[in-house]
């Protein structure tokens, strides 16, 4: 299904300043503020154009205890609450200092696939 959202919006969903690397890798977040969602699928998010495997990528809504992004599926969504923060960990890498692009495409049951680019810097 086509998204019904406009990019300008699903842009804002990006919480900016939340690019971190970790011991294990690097995380950032996003910030439901259009709607309450339910999230069953993710495509591999991409970092300065290359894919990341989702095997190496968990989510954690709120605070719900993370889970594998390889997992979320139409048989076991996520539900994407409004104003609650989803953070994403990646594990394998970790980021240079400096801007990187992020591009993540979640599918929702309520809007299909939505495609969210952001840019941030790690310091």
């Amino acid at each position: 299904m086509p998204t019904i959202v406009p990019s300008f919006m699903l842009k804002k969903l990006y919480l900016q300043g939340s690019f971190k690397n970790t011991p294990n890798g690097f995380e950032f977040a996003l910030k439901n503020t259009l709607a309450p969602g339910t999230i069953i699928g993710l495509s591999p998010l991409q970092i300065d154009g290359h894919d990341v495997p989702l095997a190496n990528i968990s989510i954690a809504v709120g605070n719900v205890t993370p889970v594998r992004a390889s997992d979320i599926s139409l048989d076991q969504p996520r539900s994407f609450p409004l104003n609650v923060t989803v953070k994403f960990e990646v594990t394998g890498e970790t980021l240079t200092p400096g801007k990187h692009r992020v591009t993540v495409i979640v599918n929702t049951k309520e809007a299909g696939e939505l495609k969210i680019d952001a840019e941030d810097s790690i310091a």
